[in-house]
């Protein structure tokens, strides 16, 4: 693992008990973030009960990094000395209960006391002092019994837990998201690793933090393996901050490294330290040193880009963001043919949407996933589309790669699966279907041109270079939906068969160790990682869109009906949007420059530009409707 030069902050957090003071800390770079608020804790108070003394070490463990170290004085010295907590449990219904009085002082031993602490868990993090990430859940009740020894007089904790507690609501107080931005196998894009850094950490120590966590693979367990750091092994760094500038000095190792590793660790910096998601909020471009020497691209790293020397920015490398958002066509089904419309966000806002047009033409011609800009209708006309191809079968859903090369229909039976691929300015599909089974549920391409397929509760990946398909095992039960992420490593997930309903969940793709096999033979595995549980708010999610690097759009049923929910892949609570369309039964995201479009009941779509609605029925019928993905 490569050193690190600088200081770093502690993990923070605040339970609901215990008592508390304010203090408030300007955002400079020698101060707490974000004009940190919040309470912090004090020590024991002298003569406290054995509660007393539990509930301010549930304040101490997790208070501030600056005043963590309060927690050891509610401790034993030997537990103080050892206690090392690893991980978080955010916890709702916190409850501080005496199990009886104190037992009396045995033969040559001190009093004793329990104070058991019980809660519903929310969410588990995991990580190191810098930051901490979503981790598989454990048990859905934490009922920790804590051990007191009287001692000098004093009520003191002999078995601290190997974790610090939380109640939900204090936990934004002390926490926020961050994304660390880490790499896919093929160096085509970067994926966001979401995770979540004190508040009160200083500018410096915040960047010192999150540099050092890029220079190993990621800590966040369901992601090991599918992306990883292009930092080499035994790489040093040293860190400054002057004003907006994030100076990175590489030693070791990377001092020897290539342009072209030298500007993947330059995208991981920029994106990870000026990215929108609550990255440090003073530092705007990044310089990159070789034992001292700036680093400056030879050459734009994107295509259309140009070189700013040696402060680097976003804009150097645009190419490598999954989640560029630009104005998009949606496809949807409609008397068992496919039709695409544009979905601009910008035109929308004027009471326009796209015309529709066929996805293959009468000529042969595949329409572009790219908008036209002169063909725009109002969204409540009704106006008939252009005839398809007479010889194209009836389908039931469809869905196109995101570079516009390949689509997929299912036919109306959902018992066979076709790819069709452009030769030239034609659109041909074979004579035979990729896969020729009933029980076709969810459709979804990644950046690679390779077709995730959930059929029958399994998960195959079919490569569009041949005939070779290959299973995922996924052992969290059966997939219903699936919908893999721009960056084409993380997936998520509808499951079913593990406890009532169904299970929403966000895993990894591990792209190595699986072998290709030739149909008709037995498909090959190509493991998933096994993934969180996400939205535990959401009893029956039945459909689920990415929306940006960081959330989800899932549907979730109930007997009151279908309603839409904002699901954060870190781990945070589910939120409920304002508005669902009456009848929602299917739901398709591309970013905030496209709208959201709705599949309802009645063979109707609907559009909003944003989350908080309004929605438009559109006056062209169809359902199914999916972008580009």
């Amino acid at each position: 693992m490569a050193a690190v030069a600088g200081s770093v902050a502690g993990c923070a957090g605040m339970p609901s008990s215990g008592s508390a003071t304010e203090f408030t800390a300007s955002p400079q770079s020698t101060q707490q973030q974000n004009n940190f608020t919040g309470p912090y804790a004090s020590g024991p108070v002298p003569n406290g009960s054995p509660r007393q003394i539990v509930e301010g070490f549930l304040a101490a463990s997790g208070s501030d990094p600056a005043y963590s170290a309060v927690a050891g004085e509610y401790l034993l010295g030997s537990a103080a000395r050892s206690w090392n907590p690893g991980s978080v449990k955010v916890l709702s219904s916190v409850s501080v209960t005496d199990s009886g009085p104190p037992a009396p002082a045995v033969p040559h031993g001190a009093p004793r006391a329990q104070v058991i602490v019980t809660g519903s868990v929310q969410a588990e993090f995991t990580g190191s002092d810098r930051y901490i990430s979503a981790q598989v859940s454990g048990p859905a009740t934490v009922a920790y019994n804590f051990v007191l020894v009287k001692t000098g007089g004093q009520w003191r904790i002999s078995n601290p837990p190997p974790y610090r507690i939380l109640n939900e609501n204090d936990f934004p107080s002390y926490y926020k998201a961050q994304d660390l931005y880490f790499v896919d196998p093929s160096d085509q894009a970067l994926v966001p690793d979401p995770v979540f850094v004190p508040l009160g950490a200083t500018e410096q120590q915040l960047v010192t933090d999150l540099v050092a966590a890029l220079t190993d693979n990621p800590a966040t367990p369901w992601l090991t393996g599918a992306a990883d750091t292009e930092f080499p092994p035994r790489t040093t760094v040293a860190v400054t901050v002057d004003g907006a500038t994030a100076t990175v000095d590489l030693g070791g190792a990377a001092a020897r490294a290539g342009t072209t590793t030298l500007e993947l660790i330059s995208a991981q910096l920029v994106w990870t330290l000026t990215g929108s998601l609550a990255s440090p909020s003073g530092i705007q471009s990044v310089v990159l040193e070789t034992d001292g020497h700036p680093f400056v691209p030879p050459a734009a790293p994107c295509p259309g880009g140009r070189v700013q020397g040696s402060f680097q920015t976003q804009a150097t490398y645009q190419c490598k963001d999954p989640y560029l958002s630009a104005p998009a066509s949606f496809y949807y089904v409609n008397q068992g043919q496919s039709w695409s419309r544009c979905g601009s966000e910008a035109y929308a806002l004027k009471g326009s949407i796209g015309s529709v047009l066929p996805v293959i033409g009468r000529t042969g011609w595949f329409t572009s996933p790219q908008c036209a800009t002169d063909r725009y209708v109002p969204e409540a006309s009704p106006g008939p589309p252009p005839a398809q191809p007479q010889s194209l079968r009836p389908v039931s859903m469809s869905a196109v790669s995101p570079d516009g090369k390949y689509l997929a229909v299912v036919t109306s039976g959902k018992d066979a699966l076709y790819v069709g691929r452009l030769s030239g300015n034609a659109a041909s599909f074979p004579g035979t279907p990729r896969l020729a089974e009933p029980g076709i549920t969810a459709l979804s391409w990644d950046h690679d041109d390779n077709l995730w397929v959930a059929q029958n509760g399994n998960i195959f990946m079919l490569r569009t270079n041949g005939t070779v398909m290959e299973q995922a095992t996924f052992s969290d039960g059966d997939v219903a939906a699936l919908s893999v992420a721009p960056d084409g490593v993380r997936i998520a997930v509808i499951v079913t068969g593990n406890g009532p309903g169904r299970q929403l969940e966000v895993a990894a793709i591990n792209q190595t160790g699986s072998q290709a096999v030739t149909l008709p033979h037995v498909p090959s595995v190509h493991p998933l990682i096994t993934g969180i549980p996400l939205g535990a708010s959401l009893a029956d999610p039945v459909a689920l869109t990415w929306y940006g690097a960081d959330d989800l759009i899932v549907l979730n049923h109930s007997s009151t009906g279908n309603a839409l929910w904002e699901v954060p892949v870190d781990g945070q609570k589910a939120t409920e949007l304002q508005v669902t369309p009456p009848g929602t039964i299917s739901i398709t995201a591309d970013g905030p420059a496209n709208v959201l479009v709705a599949g309802l009941s009645g063979n109707l779509l609907a559009v909003s530009t944003g989350l908080e609605g309004p929605w438009q029925t559109l006056g062209e019928q169809g359902h199914d409707p999916v972008y580009p993905g």
